[in-house]
């Protein structure tokens, strides 16, 4: 399921693909979420998912305020076809996506993990990701910031744990 998503993503997504919130974006987006998911008693799946489908509906690289409420209704036309998740799960997934860029924070280990593993790769638009806006206890570790702001730059990371 997860390669038949990142697939309708990449067709979905209007921008350059190699672009500051396209794939390689997206790719750093997996590894965080389910590094910090199994850290933080997430749904690895739900997390997956989010990584291909949280920006694929941009329009704009800069501000696009609205992004994350189409990339949930896109999740929407994907239910039922390649896109398998029982209610509970989806809504999961649909609200992570359709938040993710307002800045909130969540008690929620799934949608705290989506969220996170979004804002540790700040660093490819030239920001440092703060704790404060980090909703994992793993992922506010400075080592794991480290970690996420190295590879969004560019750099090779290893992070142990």
């Amino acid at each position: 399921m997860i390669a038949a998503i990142k697939q309708a993503a990449v067709d979905r997504f209007p921008l350059t693909i190699s672009g500051i919130h396209g794939l390689a974006h997206w790719e750093r987006v997996l590894e965080n979420g389910v590094y910090l998911a199994k850290h933080s008693g997430g749904d690895v799946l739900i997390c997956s998912l989010f990584a291909f489908l949280h920006d694929c509906c941009r329009e704009s690289e800069g501000s696009d305020p609205e992004h994350g409420a189409r990339a949930a209704e896109f999740a929407k036309t994907l239910r039922g076809g390649i896109l398998k998740l029982e209610d509970e799960r989806f809504e999961l997934l649909r609200y992570a996506c359709e938040h993710h860029e307002k800045g909130r924070l969540s008690e929620d280990p799934t949608i705290g993990a989506c969220w996170d593993a979004d804002r540790l790769d700040l660093g490819r638009v030239g920001r440092r990701p703060n704790r404060r806006f980090l909703s994992t206890e793993r992922a506010r570790r400075s080592s794991v910031i480290d970690w996420g702001y190295r590879r969004s730059r560019g750099h090779p990371a290893k992070l142990k744990g």
